[in-house]
């Protein structure tokens, strides 16, 4: 196992791209697969304390969101060209891309790209994204934009209620 652990909201490089960890879990859970949206599309990924499992959003070309174990994953900055070509370990879970885009509901200029900076800004969690909108916005509408840009990074709804 490598000795190396990321955070929520860590830039990464991994072999299908650079990307941004969106949830670091230390428990089993089931992750979507494919663009199906029903609940066959799940697979069930292993994860503990001594092995944690990576969510990572990733940024063009490959847009979607993967799980990875430490091991598949580097340090980097999305600015940075330096994606593995390979690692001892690949992606635990297909990349997931669903019908969805999360930035139909921000407001305008968002893309992709600003949408993977400023989560990694913020640390890449929900709750440091809610609290940190709740000064430019409602509460209300600080949730609706972070649950938007959740979508966004990880290209799936079913992510809510999950991890």
């Amino acid at each position: 196992m490598s000795g190396t652990r990321y955070e929520e909201g860590d830039v990464v490089a991994t072999p299908d791209g650079r990307g941004v960890v969106a949830a670091v879990l230390t428990e089993d859970f089931e992750f979507p697969q494919g663009g199906g949206k029903g609940e066959d599309d799940l697979t069930s990924v292993d994860a503990s304390e001594d092995s944690p499992a990576y969510v990572v959003g990733l940024e063009a070309p490959t847009v979607g969101s993967a799980v990875y174990r430490a091991s598949a994953m580097q340090a980097s900055a999305l600015e940075a060209d330096d994606a593995p070509e390979s690692t001892d370990t690949e992606a635990l879970t297909d990349v997931v891309d669903e019908d969805v885009n999360g930035l139909d509901d921000l407001p305008e200029g968002w893309d992709r790209d600003s949408v993977l900076e400023y989560w990694s800004s913020i640390g890449g969690s929900w709750e440091a994204c809610a609290e940190d909108l709740t000064d430019e916005f409602e509460a209300e509408r600080a949730r609706e934009h972070c649950s938007a840009m959740k979508d966004e990074v990880l290209r799936t709804q079913r992510w809510r209620n999950r991890f």
